[in-house]
């Protein structure tokens, strides 16, 4: 296939008609069985979510086994962990009206990057909030579904009838993909099933946008009996009144017979493997060519071709020095290398599969288990319980009167003809035993281990309101870091799907839409939409937690308010931040987007004059304090040093005492000599005491100091 013929292909709605009838047969058998062999591969994965999801589905209606009525309980904790993940994620990654952002790649001198960058965001942020009007509600079901199916897809497409995007949820199990995938960018084949009705198929074709595949007819009564469908209408005769399943498959194929398979989106009929649809899925710099020995994009190549026969650039004398002749300016001439497909399927997931296959796990794979096991064991202590409670038993032989079912009233006592010996010895009611309470125990602990396993956090019992702001912080963040790395995930698929939507732009976008909604002449589509040029992310932050966090964050901000001021920094965000962070209505009057008027100004000013004196009052009361603390230690030293050296005195004393005793050989216990050291041991601990005094006098001092009392408050 010629690289011209390649171009032909692109933006066509469909190529199918280009083929001969056995080169769609082909492929028609290719896309069935690659379809079949990418079903068989998920086969574990959804069996696992099909049992996990009916884990959540509640039951209305009670069992019959062990008997008729018995307990039929569903523990409701795969369904509270996806409502509390789901509800903490909308009002988190959606929280901000701007959910797009950008950031410039590359070198800005002139800053004419940053204004593409800017216009190209507002643009996107237009588009999400209103021109696809429903991109907001499809996120959202994304976050309550992906908790437990584990992984959920979005198709970014442009519709022609509606003149913008849009973004459709793909979920199970609507999707088939080989587990041995390594990453979308890699995949061969992508599947969507989808139902279309006898209705939806004529008006396709129609437009134009499918072949007919001729599947209602006589001649095709047998081929539409045999097709299921994925959505059959139960006691449905006719089978014209069943939608049909397609199945839509990004896939490679050799359509030219040349070796080299070429990426396409191709549409069939699930059971007769009829052809409808074939659209290219690449673009004029998805061709890659070879020229002068270098792999470049096509289109690069043709404008520098292009330019070398422009006669501003040099014409045929331009053409000769490259060594090129008119002939050579064609796309035809040059070699193609190869084809990269674009992917406008963005895949969220929720946890890594940890035999590393393709398709993530939810709770629905990860917690169905335990899930079962507490279904089973509170079951089992219902019905425990319900034996107990309804009594009953067996009658003895000697019983000559039919009891029967008894009604009676609280409180209330009934005759019997019964004898007593009779009625105690022929009465035996039934060996039910009370529900078990290691049976009760058992399921607590699964119940605890099933929470354990689901990102929320509960940190109400380690927070109090006398916990230091810094500290709840630390607190929080750490509560928050399981959600806040499945958050990360989240972002990062959604940083894909902005990365298509972009793409899908510089394709479809007018010009003139462009500038209309932005009111902007500088506004042009080919000039701003330029691939690598900005990092298109969301706004929202993988470890934005709660509005706890956020008003912890902000209060230890706003205790930094004299010191930013104090620097010259500028506190104005630091309080807007606070109010932001504490849901106030009044943001907007208190920070006006026109900034202050004169009078606010003004008001500002005297506030920092006031915020700096305050500042010199308490550095003036610092030095106060530490001038008397240098002259309270400097007495105190004094008092110390001559404490200290009358009690080294006595002790020398003390010591030439007992010296000179026991050189005159008398003894030690002699009554003198015992007076005399009890006499300096006496002075010793006097000395002691007055030691003591004075360190308690000192600390009397530094409190009582008028250094020390509270600070005056700026009125």
């Amino acid at each position: 296939m010629s690289v011209k013929e390649l171009q032909s292909y692109i933006g066509e709605a469909n190529i199918a008609d280009k083929f001969k009838e056995e080169t769609l047969i082909a492929l028609g058998s290719r896309v069935r069985r690659q379809y079949d062999e990418d079903l068989d591969s998920m086969s574990d994965w959804n069996e696992s979510i099909k049992k996990g999801l009916d884990l959540m589905r509640m039951e209305y209606s009670t069992r019959s086994t062990p008997w008729p009525g018995a307990s039929n309980y569903k523990d409701s904790l795969l369904t509270r962990a996806a409502v509390q993940f789901g509800d903490k994620a909308a009002l988190e990654l959606l929280r901000g009206k701007d959910l797009v952002t950008a950031a410039v790649i590359g070198k800005d001198p002139e800053g004419e990057k940053k204004k593409r960058c800017d216009r190209v965001t507002t643009f996107m942020n237009y588009q999400v909030n209103y021109d696809m009007n429903d991109w907001r509600d499809e996120q959202e079901k994304v976050f309550y579904i992906v908790p437990n199916s584990g992984v959920v897809f979005k198709k970014t497409v442009f519709e022609p009838e509606e003149g913008a995007p849009e973004s459709h949820t793909i979920q199970y199990p609507d999707f088939v993909v080989n587990q041995a995938t390594k990453s979308m960018n890699k995949c061969r084949s992508f599947s969507q099933n989808l139902d279309f009705s006898k209705d939806e198929i004529n008006e396709r074709v129609a437009n134009g946008l499918w072949l007919d595949p001729e599947i209602y007819g006589e001649e095709n009564e047998i081929d539409i009996k045999g097709d299921t469908g994925s959505n059959e209408e139960v006691g449905v005769i006719n089978p014209e009144d069943n939608p049909d399943l397609f199945v839509e498959q990004q896939t490679f194929f050799d359509l030219d017979g040349d070796g080299r398979e070429e990426p396409y989106i191709v549409t069939f009929h699930y059971s007769s493997k009829k052809i409808v649809r074939i659209v290219a899925r690449f673009d004029e710099k998805s061709i890659m060519v070879k020229h002068e020995g270098v792999i470049t994009p096509l289109p690069e190549v043709l404008k520098a071709m292009q330019q070398a026969q422009d006669e501003s650039f040099g014409g045929k004398m331009g053409m000769s020095l490259l060594g090129l002749t008119p002939e050579d300016v064609n796309a035809d001439k040059l070699e193609l290398v190869r084809i990269k497909p674009f992917q406008n399927v963005t895949k969220y997931g929720f946890i890594p599969s940890l035999d590393g296959t393709f398709l993530e796990l939810g709770y629905a794979h990860l917690l169905g288990g335990i899930v079962q096991s507490l279904n089973a064991t509170t079951n089992q202590l219902n019905d425990a319980g319900t034996l107990a409670n309804l009594g009953g038993g067996y009658l003895s032989k000697e019983f000559r009167k039919s009891m029967g079912i008894d009604s009676r009233r609280i409180g209330q006592w009934k005759y019997t003809d019964v004898p007593a010996e009779k009625f105690a010895k022929g009465m035996f009611p039934n060996p039910s035993q009370e529900p078990s309470q290691v049976l009760f125990q058992l399921n607590e602990k699964m119940h605890e281990r099933g929470e354990q396993f689901l990102a929320v956090a509960d940190i109400s019992g380690k927070i109090d309101p006398q916990t230091a702001p810094t500290t709840a912080l630390a607190i929080i963040q750490e509560g928050m870091v399981p959600t806040s790395a499945l958050f990360k995930r989240i972002l990062n698929a959604t940083s894909k799907e902005f990365k298509n939507l972009y793409r899908l732009n510089k394709l479809t976008l007018s010009s003139y839409k462009y500038q209309r909604i932005l009111d902007d002449e500088a506004a042009n589509v080919e000039t701003d939409f330029i691939d690598d040029a900005f990092d298109i992310k969301p706004t929202a932050n993988a470890e934005m937690s709660s509005k706890m966090h956020r008003i912890q964050t902000a209060t230890i901000e706003l205790e930094q308010f004299d010191r930013v001021l104090q620097a010259g920094g500028n506190p104005v965000p630091i309080v807007r931040n606070f109010f932001d962070a504490i849901g106030s209505d009044i943001v907007d009057q208190i920070f006006p987007e026109e900034g202050m008027n004169p009078q606010q100004a003004a008001q500002m000013e005297e506030l920092k004059k006031a915020t700096d004196l305050q500042n010199q009052i308490q550095k003036q009361q610092l030095e106060i304090l530490s001038r008397e603390q240098d002259r309270l230690d400097a007495e105190t030293k004094s008092k110390i040093d001559k404490t200290v050296q009358e009690m080294q005195n006595m002790q020398v004393e003390m010591f030439e005492t007992m010296s000179k005793t026991i050189l005159n050989g008398e003894k030690a216990e002699t009554e003198q000599v015992k007076n005399q050291i009890d006499l300096y041991t006496a002075d010793f601990k006097v000395k002691l005491d007055v030691l003591t005094a004075i360190g308690a006098e000192h600390d009397r001092n530094i409190a009582q100091s008028n250094a020390l009392n509270p600070r005056p408050t700026l009125q």
